[in-house]
Protein backbone atom coordinates (compact mmCIF):
# COMPACT_ATOMS: atom_id res chain seq x y z
CA UNK A 1 0.00 0.00 0.00
CA UNK A 2 1.11 3.55 -0.74
CA UNK A 3 1.54 6.31 1.78
CA UNK A 4 -1.62 7.98 3.04
CA UNK A 5 -2.58 11.18 1.25
CA UNK A 6 -3.56 14.00 3.58
CA UNK A 7 -7.05 15.34 2.91
CA UNK A 8 -8.30 18.85 3.64
CA UNK A 9 -11.95 19.43 4.40
CA UNK A 10 -12.94 23.11 4.57
CA UNK A 11 -16.30 24.75 5.04
CA UNK A 12 -18.48 26.95 7.19
CA UNK A 13 -18.28 25.94 10.85
CA UNK A 14 -21.94 24.91 11.08
CA UNK A 15 -21.27 22.28 8.37
CA UNK A 16 -19.24 20.29 10.91
CA UNK A 17 -20.40 18.10 13.79
CA UNK A 18 -20.12 19.50 17.35
CA UNK A 19 -17.43 16.91 18.13
CA UNK A 20 -15.37 18.15 15.17
CA UNK A 21 -15.67 21.72 16.43
CA UNK A 22 -14.49 20.57 19.87
CA UNK A 23 -11.50 18.86 18.23
CA UNK A 24 -10.76 22.02 16.25
CA UNK A 25 -10.81 24.16 19.40
CA UNK A 26 -8.62 21.67 21.28
CA UNK A 27 -5.96 21.75 18.57
CA UNK A 28 -6.02 25.55 18.36
CA UNK A 29 -5.52 25.73 22.13
CA UNK A 30 -2.64 23.24 21.90
CA UNK A 31 -0.83 25.85 19.77
CA UNK A 32 -0.64 28.18 22.75
CA UNK A 33 -1.13 31.37 20.70
CA UNK A 34 -4.80 32.09 21.30
CA UNK A 35 -6.83 33.52 24.16
CA UNK A 36 -9.10 30.61 25.17
CA UNK A 37 -11.90 32.93 26.37
CA UNK A 38 -14.69 32.84 23.79
CA UNK A 39 -12.64 30.82 21.31
CA UNK A 40 -15.46 28.41 20.42
CA UNK A 41 -17.75 31.34 19.63
CA UNK A 42 -15.08 32.95 17.47
CA UNK A 43 -14.58 29.65 15.63
CA UNK A 44 -18.32 29.32 15.02
CA UNK A 45 -18.46 32.83 13.52
CA UNK A 46 -15.51 32.29 11.17
CA UNK A 47 -16.27 32.36 7.43
CA UNK A 48 -14.32 29.08 6.91
CA UNK A 49 -12.48 26.49 8.95
CA UNK A 50 -10.44 23.56 7.69
CA UNK A 51 -9.39 20.17 8.97
CA UNK A 52 -6.40 18.21 7.69
CA UNK A 53 -6.76 14.46 8.12
CA UNK A 54 -4.59 11.51 7.21
CA UNK A 55 -6.15 8.04 7.44
CA UNK A 56 -9.12 9.68 9.21
CA UNK A 57 -6.72 10.94 11.91
CA UNK A 58 -6.84 14.69 12.55
CA UNK A 59 -3.38 16.16 11.90
CA UNK A 60 -4.08 19.91 11.73
CA UNK A 61 -6.58 22.74 11.62
CA UNK A 62 -6.81 26.33 10.44
CA UNK A 63 -9.34 29.07 9.90
CA UNK A 64 -10.18 32.05 7.76
CA UNK A 65 -11.58 34.55 10.20
CA UNK A 66 -12.98 38.03 10.41
CA UNK A 67 -10.71 39.54 13.08
CA UNK A 68 -12.26 41.71 15.77
CA UNK A 69 -11.46 45.43 15.66
CA UNK A 70 -9.55 44.99 18.92
CA UNK A 71 -7.39 42.15 17.55
CA UNK A 72 -6.76 44.07 14.33
CA UNK A 73 -5.60 47.10 16.39
CA UNK A 74 -3.27 44.92 18.48
CA UNK A 75 -1.66 43.52 15.32
CA UNK A 76 -1.40 47.00 13.79
CA UNK A 77 0.24 48.42 16.92
CA UNK A 78 2.62 45.51 17.29
CA UNK A 79 3.67 45.38 13.65
CA UNK A 80 3.50 49.14 13.08
CA UNK A 81 1.42 48.41 9.96
CA UNK A 82 -2.04 49.62 8.94
CA UNK A 83 -4.55 46.85 8.14
CA UNK A 84 -7.53 48.55 6.55
CA UNK A 85 -10.61 46.41 7.23
CA UNK A 86 -12.06 47.12 3.77
CA UNK A 87 -8.98 46.08 1.80
CA UNK A 88 -7.87 43.34 4.24
CA UNK A 89 -11.08 41.88 5.68
CA UNK A 90 -9.71 38.44 6.60
CA UNK A 91 -7.12 36.84 8.81
CA UNK A 92 -5.64 33.41 8.22
CA UNK A 93 -5.19 31.95 11.66
CA UNK A 94 -5.63 29.15 14.16
CA UNK A 95 -3.23 27.12 12.03
CA UNK A 96 -1.88 24.21 14.04
CA UNK A 97 -0.25 21.00 12.85
CA UNK A 98 0.34 18.23 15.41
CA UNK A 99 4.03 18.01 16.33
CA UNK A 100 4.10 14.39 15.09
CA UNK A 101 2.97 15.55 11.62
CA UNK A 102 5.28 18.56 11.21
CA UNK A 103 8.08 19.05 8.67
CA UNK A 104 6.01 17.39 5.94
CA UNK A 105 4.70 20.58 4.29
CA UNK A 106 1.16 19.83 5.49
CA UNK A 107 0.36 23.47 6.32
CA UNK A 108 0.41 24.29 2.60
CA UNK A 109 -2.70 22.35 1.47
CA UNK A 110 -4.49 23.37 4.68
CA UNK A 111 -3.79 27.08 4.22
CA UNK A 112 -4.32 26.97 0.43
CA UNK A 113 -7.93 25.86 0.97
CA UNK A 114 -8.55 28.74 3.37
CA UNK A 115 -6.86 31.36 1.18
CA UNK A 116 -8.99 30.29 -1.79
CA UNK A 117 -12.11 30.77 0.36
CA UNK A 118 -11.21 34.49 0.64
CA UNK A 119 -12.08 34.85 -3.07
CA UNK A 120 -9.18 37.19 -3.81
CA UNK A 121 -9.81 39.56 -0.90
CA UNK A 122 -6.91 40.75 1.28
CA UNK A 123 -5.72 38.53 4.15
CA UNK A 124 -3.24 38.96 6.95
CA UNK A 125 -1.60 36.30 9.08
CA UNK A 126 0.69 36.33 12.08
CA UNK A 127 3.31 33.73 12.84
CA UNK A 128 5.96 33.15 15.45
CA UNK A 129 9.19 34.74 14.23
CA UNK A 130 11.00 31.38 14.44
CA UNK A 131 8.34 29.36 12.56
CA UNK A 132 10.19 29.25 9.25
CA UNK A 133 8.02 26.43 7.88
CA UNK A 134 4.90 28.56 8.22
CA UNK A 135 6.72 31.56 6.74
CA UNK A 136 7.55 29.42 3.69
CA UNK A 137 3.91 28.29 3.36
CA UNK A 138 2.66 31.88 3.54
CA UNK A 139 5.18 33.10 0.96
CA UNK A 140 4.22 30.27 -1.44
CA UNK A 141 0.59 31.41 -1.07
CA UNK A 142 1.47 35.00 -2.05
CA UNK A 143 1.89 36.58 1.38
CA UNK A 144 4.73 39.02 2.08
CA UNK A 145 6.32 39.72 5.45
CA UNK A 146 5.61 43.31 6.48
CA UNK A 147 6.17 45.58 9.48
CA UNK A 148 8.11 45.00 12.67
CA UNK A 149 8.35 41.98 14.97
CA UNK A 150 6.59 42.33 18.32
CA UNK A 151 6.37 40.26 21.52
CA UNK A 152 3.61 37.66 21.74
CA UNK A 153 1.07 38.23 24.51
CA UNK A 154 0.51 34.48 24.83
CA UNK A 155 4.06 33.13 25.19
CA UNK A 156 7.76 33.89 24.96
CA UNK A 157 8.95 34.94 21.55
CA UNK A 158 8.03 37.40 18.86
CA UNK A 159 5.34 37.50 16.20
CA UNK A 160 5.64 38.67 12.60
CA UNK A 161 2.96 39.89 10.20
CA UNK A 162 2.34 38.56 6.70
CA UNK A 163 0.00 40.24 4.21
CA UNK A 164 -1.65 39.05 1.02
CA UNK A 165 -3.21 41.94 -0.85
CA UNK A 166 -6.49 41.70 -2.72
CA UNK A 167 -6.23 40.50 -6.31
Amino acid sequence: MGEAVPKVCAGEPDAFAPEEIDDFVALVLAGGEVDPNGLKGRVMSAPQIAFLRENDCLQGVGGLKKPSDNHRREVELGSKTTLNAESVPFELGWVFILPSARNRKLSFPLCRALVSAANGKGIFATSRSNNLGMHSTLEKLGFSRVGSEWPSQQNDGNLVLFLKNAV
